[in-house]
């Protein structure tokens, strides 16, 4: 009787720890789906080509493996489709962003007024770039894209 006693308890502990961890991992995987969603914005403004850094000293153009070949310029936070969250103010700032997407997306969208939902990363602090260059322009990975007018202002 008592080895059976031992057998339940040490089941139901086991049970326990099993039932802790599995809602422990859940409510984390929501707490960082929801971080993510978070930082998701919704922008308006003009596709552009980028313009391509000059060579540097050792005759290399200084081409990174992620170069931008787009921006979005004239931009604002779009008011459609949001759920009224206030954007960091980083985001709220700029007013151009480096965009992060497949040539294929974007090449067709030059010079059009579109809509791009995306995900902001602010560049490292460790790239020296010059102060007033769009360089310094914070990077929009983007998700969608929505041509508003075939026109840009």
């Amino acid at each position: 009787m008592n080895a059976r006693v031992w057998s339940a308890a040490c089941a139901a502990i086991a049970i326990g720890i099993t039932v802790g961890i599995v809602t422990q991992d859940g409510l984390n995987a929501q707490t960082s789906s929801q971080s993510t969603s978070a930082k998701t914005i919704t922008v308006t403004g003009c596709v552009n080509r980028s313009q391509q850094t000059p060579t540097g000293t050792t005759g290399t153009s200084g081409a990174t493996s992620k170069e931008t070949k787009f921006v979005l310029t004239n931009a604002s936070l779009s008011t459609t489709g949001t759920s009224g969250a206030t954007a960091p103010p980083a985001t709220a700032i700029a007013s151009e962003y480096r965009l992060d997407s497949d040539d294929a997306k974007l090449t067709p969208q030059i010079g059009h007024k579109v809509e791009i939902m995306g995900t902001v990363e602010q560049p490292t602090s460790a790239e020296q770039k010059p102060p007033a260059s769009a360089a310094n322009a914070p990077t929009l990975k983007v998700d969608s894209v929505k041509m508003l007018s075939t026109t840009c202002p």
